[in-house]
């Protein structure tokens, strides 16, 4: 697991690079109106996921059950991977024909005419449903627990995608040659991952088999079906302020929020390596009832979490301006997106820690609580992401997602702790996971703050200062909040057995 866990760290922080060194290159090559219609086609592909319709967490999760045999498998993956040949289908169609109602009812922005944006958003409609399929070939890796593998194909794709499109806009600054650019990227790369997952399964790298087997699909029916109502749920409740956004106000108010939101989302990416590691783990823990083992590796991971998480942010919101300013370089775009950032944060803080127990919960199968819960914040979010967008702007979409997360997130740890896990919710998890770490790390980043910056004018200096300060903070976090046994026991778990 420990090779796994680094393996995703690494794919994570190239996650996190690739948003600090190519966002302020797309910015300046492309102009901010530009980046805002960026952040609009995020949005799209971000409702457009609900299509998945749960089959890349099933496939991952069938993968990683030590109670499939290698045919088992293989004939899962066939009947899922043809259901999503189906949605990548109806993905792009949905995208290319309601384009045109899209620009002309949807976007307010007096930098590109409608045609134009029509235009681009037909472009990515290839792109968005290539990348769905994409990233459910990648789900298949890391149920066969090929973290490494996995990692070095999204890395390879990031950089082909994200980095090197660098060098036709160099040349040719357009926004069309951005997504066109894209497009193709992703659609080689899919290529390239069915073929090297069906080499990994046993079959041959060039076959293309469908059939939707009926047997698999009541088998696995319950499962994806309710991490299809999870997914639907989700969508509604990270991309509705951003929708709310994109039709009340400017694209360029968008385009602010999306900029915090995109260091917020770091806190996410920090979590995932840990996620994708352990869900495996926790799936085979409970496929063979060591219910005991599998709430002493939540407790050994939760805990290292939080204080990564919490420090992070606490980082972040202490120094959001110097940081938007660091990364952008630019003053004006750093003072109309700072005082977003840091309630942003506590709300992606809230979605990182949830993702543990939501991980205890699938390699459970269950997804009934959580569909329970997301669809009872919607009663909050729906009104509310309008009433306040409307009377307070982005800061009001950005306070009632907030509110939403932390409210969502203690429910759900502690229906998770009470139903699996059994600690002692009060002094094991609000305490020690949450109340403790935050004041503890709370105070001592408030402390460094009070330590001058001589390097306030020098973009690269202050970076590093920042980065000192987080590691500084990081170190006597842990020294302080957790043991050392837990701190070095928690990557001696060996594989699983049956």
């Amino acid at each position: 697991m420990k090779k796994n866990i680094i393996a995703n760290l690494i794919g994570r922080f190239w996650g996190i690079l690739s948003n600090f060194l190519f966002i302020p290159f797309y910015i300046k090559l492309l102009g901010f109106e530009s980046y805002s219609i960026i952040s609009f086609s995020l949005m799209i592909a971000g409702i457009m996921a609900v299509l998945d319709a749960g089959l890349t967490a099933t496939l991952s999760r069938e993968f990683a059950r030590t109670d499939k045999n290698e045919e088992e498998k293989k004939k899962i993956f066939t009947t899922l991977e043809t259901i999503y040949y189906i949605l990548v289908v109806l993905c792009i169609t949905i995208i290319f024909l309601f384009s045109k109602t899209i620009a002309t009812q949807w976007i307010n922005t007096p930098y590109f005419t409608d045609n134009q944006i029509t235009y681009f958003l037909r472009i990515l409609s290839f792109e968005v449903g290539f990348q769905l399929l994409l990233r459910f070939y990648l789900g298949g890796f890391l149920g066969l627990e090929r973290q490494v593998e996995a990692n070095l194909y999204q890395i390879a794709w990031g950089v082909v995608r994200n980095a090197i499109v660098l060098i036709p806009l160099y040349y040719f600054p357009q926004l069309d040659v951005f997504f066109i650019w894209q497009a193709v990227t992703t659609i080689l790369f899919t290529i390239l991952l069915k073929m090297i997952l069906q080499k990994r399964l046993g079959n041959n790298m060039f076959s293309f088999k469908t059939k939707i087997d009926k047997g698999i699909l009541k088998d696995v029916g319950s499962f994806a079906g309710g991490m299809m109502l999870i997914a639907l749920v989700s969508i509604l409740n990270t991309q509705l302020d951003k929708i709310t956004i994109s039709k009340l106000l400017s694209i360029e108010n968008l385009g602010y929020y999306t900029l915090a939101l995109a260091l917020a989302q770091g806190l996410i990416i920090l979590v995932n390596p840990f996620s994708a590691a352990l869900l495996p783990r926790f799936t085979a823990f409970y496929s063979i009832s060591k219910k005991k083992e599998a709430s002493e590796l939540f407790a050994k991971s939760s805990l290292i979490i939080s204080v990564i998480i919490f420090t992070i942010m606490m980082v972040m919101s202490f120094f959001a301006k110097d940081i938007i300013w660091i990364w952008t370089g630019d003053k004006k775009i750093a003072e109309k997106s700072y005082h977003i950032v840091p309630i942003i944060l506590l709300s992606y803080t809230m979605l990182a820690l949830a993702i543990l127990p939501y991980n205890i919960a699938i390699a459970n199968g269950n997804t009934k609580f959580n569909n329970i819960l997301g669809i009872t914040s919607l009663v909050l979010t729906i009104p509310g992401y309008y009433i306040f967008t409307k009377k307070y702007g982005a800061m009001g979409a950005a306070s009632v997602f907030c509110f939403v997360q932390i409210f969502v997130t203690l429910i759900y740890f502690y229906f998770i702790n009470k139903k699996y896990l059994f600690l002692n919710f009060y002094i094991d998890i609000m305490l020690r996971r949450f109340i403790f770490p935050l004041l503890v790390i709370g105070l001592i980043v408030l402390c460094l703050a009070y330590i001058p910056n001589y390097f306030e004018d020098n973009r690269i200096l202050s970076l590093t200062w920042i980065g000192l300060i987080t590691f500084t903070t990081l170190i006597l976090s842990l020294g302080i909040l957790v043991p050392k046994t837990e701190l070095f026991t928690l990557i001696k778990f060996k594989k699983i057995k049956n």
